[in-house]
């Protein structure tokens, strides 16, 4: 409607626009279009998992457990799943600092699913890193939500899941270093067919300054590589006086790194195909492979 107020809807939500509005300036997750995944165990997803199908109520739809913006696992139905950017919207108002105790219901618009209307939406953090995630169409289910989240707690404190849940939230995200690669400041790998993907930090010697460069840059570059037309480019090598862009992308997989700019091309590409090959044998473990479904 023309000369609609927006701000007595929009009150009490700064925080948490200012926090994505924040997060989208050094973090290429919301350009990526995927979703960034806890690295854990394969058995202790899958255990995981089972344990949120087991305990699901009629009125849930679906079911997930993130860390700091980071996917464990998500229940879905069969035949319908969520719009990754729907969840980035979600899983940013679940890390804002207002959620992080208590339980919560909120009703929340996800635009991808239906911008016409409300899902409604329980929080809670089961344990101090890990939130748990239940999505309703029934607003008078609080009672019934609760009840769900009792279980999947129940269930995992049986043994010491809830526990090693906790462990895989609480370390960071590796360094470029830790995997063995001298020279490379950052790399994101997109998983193409499963819309996920693995992130490293910055390396230190990379300030703030540099690292809104750098994003800013894989940006761009995903823009060209994506809007290309029929013949999409399939490497794009871009160098400045302060880093190495390289995207490339095939037909499994995007990748993203940035590098030092002293290091050759050669050198560079025998780096990045052992990321690869890290990668692949890690799979398992770095995405949600098998996601439980009703």
């Amino acid at each position: 409607r023309s000369n609609f107020d927006l701000r007595q809807l929009l009150g009490g939500t700064e925080a948490i626009i200012d926090q994505l509005v924040d997060r989208m300036e050094t973090d290429f997750t919301f350009s990526l279009g995927s979703l960034d995944t806890l690295w854990m165990r394969y058995r202790l997803r899958d255990r995981i998992g089972k344990a949120l199908l087991a305990s699901r109520v009629k009125c849930v739809l679906y079911a997930m457990l993130i860390a700091d913006m980071k996917l464990v696992t998500l229940m879905r139905p069969r035949k319908h799943s969520l719009h990754p950017s729907d969840l980035h919207l979600l899983f940013n108002m679940a890390a804002s600092k207002n959620f992080l105790t208590g339980e919560h219901w909120t009703p929340m618009c996800f635009p991808k699913f239906n911008d016409k209307g409300f899902l409604h939406v329980y929080i809670n953090y089961i344990t101090p890193s890990v939130a748990l995630i239940l999505v309703s169409a029934d607003r008078d289910s609080f009672i019934d939500m609760t009840q769900c989240r009792l279980r999947i707690t129940q269930d995992l404190s049986t043994d010491d899941s809830l526990q090693r849940m906790e462990d895989a939230a609480s370390q960071r995200a590796l360094r470029p270093l830790e995997l063995g690669i001298p020279g490379l400041l950052q790399l994101y790998y997109r998983h193409k067919t499963l819309v996920q993907h693995f992130g490293t930090r910055f390396d230190e010697i990379v300030d703030e300054q540099q690292q809104r460069r750098i994003v800013n840059t894989y940006q761009r570059l995903r823009l060209y590589m994506v809007k290309s037309g029929p013949n999409p480019l399939r490497i794009i090598y871009h160098k400045t006086d302060t880093e190495t862009v390289l995207v490339w992308q095939s037909s499994a997989f995007e990748l993203y790194a940035a590098i030092d700019p002293s290091m050759d091309v050669r050198a560079m590409i025998r780096k990045i195909n052992i990321v690869l090959e890290w990668i692949r044998n890690e799979e398992d473990h770095l995405f949600v492979i098998n996601a439980p479904s009703y």
